[in-house]
């Protein structure tokens, strides 16, 4: 995914798997963790984990961008990290030219016979097609992993998609589901379920950490409480969550529930976080601010950064506190005005709604794609010694963490998006996927992008959706 502000991830630290149980604490856990950097955008104006093996960086569009590699011998990559989608793509071509795959110098490249052919909501095109490589991420190897090498694109960079294996686009365009990046390091042995966690530490730091298979205490205080995903039409595609209420606390508290429950997708490629516009004037209100529809931004008072003031995400009262100084950025894209700070916030487009870096920053979020679940806590921006634990299979895998007790499962949003790729028209009709275990349906895009964001319109055709990238 693309977009405005800059944060990277990772860490890799692994062990072979055992049949430990769920909450079993081990001297060396079947985790992946990797660490992530995270580089200054040129809208936002801000100060700047480097764990182990495998780093991300944020790059100047706003990013988190982590380095592996593809190919016998190993060819290095530096990858789009989003949780919005899930493909992985390299752009191929010939030898030594920078994050360009070489398939003819890979000893154990396979072409597959499938073809790639997604669309952007800014028009931006990946034409490709699928192959099998060795993938190294840290100091892990996975054989023939399945990815995509793209030989038309209008794109520099390409994209680790880690979402629902049935949202690839080859689940929904050929009818066939493969093991995407979570799942494959599940299949090789290497964690123990198709399950990470994502710490991306405050505004003003260069790194965070994304931990395939893991947990790590240390990185959040509070309770770790578990929501269920959004369905959409009865079904997995996006990571989302029904957002229920927001507060804003300035001298005093006030309280939206405006086209709440809403479902949001939890996306690391958003660097804003983007909601239905009643709902984010209720914000901009809240904090006297004002909305410049030329520049398409939020502009508030710079005190705000200064202050303790905080605006509050509440999933069925599973509550992550945003705080304005993380949510308020000094304006410096030349032609805004002077002295002005700018809200990390924005209206969304119909069925659009994204908590992206600017949430993500003040959460640890657990991603459970084998459980269809989500668990969230207020980050720990000052965590002490490391303390991991493995997530296990089965229900209530993640360790430490509270199922949150009527949680709401389904929620609506402004209308289903359409789109058209080279092979499928988007309908409403239902594809192929997990089946939901709650009733209801979101008509509202859980996995949908925010304004500066290429938004990927291929992988949720047959459910009216659009994947971001």
């Amino acid at each position: 995914m693309r977009v405005t502000a800059a944060l990277p991830l990772i860490v890799l630290s692994t062990a072979s798997v055992g049949n430990a149980l769920s909450l079993h604490r081990r001297d060396a856990p079947a985790v992946l963790a990797a660490p992530l950097q995270r580089r200054q955008g040129g809208v936002l104006s801000r100060r700047d984990t480097s764990p182990v093996d495998v780093p991300i960086f944020n790059h100047q569009n706003g990013s988190y961008w982590m380095n592996l590699t593809l190919g016998s011998p190993p060819q290095n990559f530096t990858l789009a990290l989003d949780t919005g989608s899930s493909d992985l793509w390299v752009i191929g071509g010939s030898k030594q030219a920078y994050n360009v795959y070489d398939s003819g110098a890979s000893s154990s490249y396979k072409a597959l016979d499938l073809p790639y052919n997604a669309t952007y909501a800014d028009g931006t095109t990946a034409l490709g097609t699928y192959a099998t490589d060795k993938l190294g991420l840290g100091d892990t190897t996975v054989k023939d992993f399945q990815f995509i090498v793209v030989n038309q694109t209008s794109s520099d960079v390409g994209i680790a998609g880690i979402g629902y294996n049935i949202s690839t686009y080859e689940a929904q365009h050929l009818g066939k589901t493969y093991n995407n990046l979570p799942y494959a390091l599940v299949a090789s042995g290497i964690t123990k379920s198709a399950a990470y966690s994502l710490w991306m530490d405050d505004s003003a730091a260069a790194s965070g950490t994304i931990m395939f298979g893991g947990v790590n205490k240390a990185r959040y205080v509070g309770e770790l409480q578990t929501l269920p995903v959004v369905p959409v039409y009865n079904r997995y595609y996006s990571l989302a969550l029904a957002l229920t209420e927001v507060i804003v606390t300035t001298g005093h508290s006030k309280s939206s529930t405006t086209n709440l429950p809403l479902a949001v997708s939890l996306d690391t490629g958003s660097s804003w976080s983007s909601l239905p516009e009643d709902l984010f004037k209720d914000i901009l209100g809240a904090l006297n601010g004002t909305y410049d529809d030329k520049n398409r931004a939020a502009y508030v008072s710079c005190d705000l950064i200064k202050t303790d003031y905080n605006v509050t995400f509440s999933f069925s009262g599973a509550k992550i506190d945003v705080g304005l100084n993380q949510l308020v950025f000094a304006a410096t894209e030349a032609g805004w005005p002077a002295n002005a700070c700018i809200l990390g916030l924005t209206p969304s487009q119909p069925g659009i709604n994204i908590l992206g870096d600017t949430f993500l920053r003040n959460a640890y979020v657990v991603y459970d794609l084998e459980n269809n679940e989500i668990s969230l806590a207020n980050t720990n921006f000052n965590p002490g010694k490391d303390d991991i634990l493995e997530i296990g299979v089965g229900a209530d895998a993640v360790p430490g963490a509270t199922l949150v007790p009527s949680a709401v499962s389904t929620a609506t949003g402004n209308g289903v998006q359409t789109a058209t790729t080279g092979i499928a028209s988007a309908t409403g009709s239902t594809t192929t996927g997990g089946s939901a275990k709650s009733t209801g349906a979101s008509s509202g895009m859980a996995a949908l992008p925010t304004g500066n964001a290429k938004h990927l319109l291929s992988g949720l055709a047959g459910a009216g959706l659009l994947l971001m990238i």
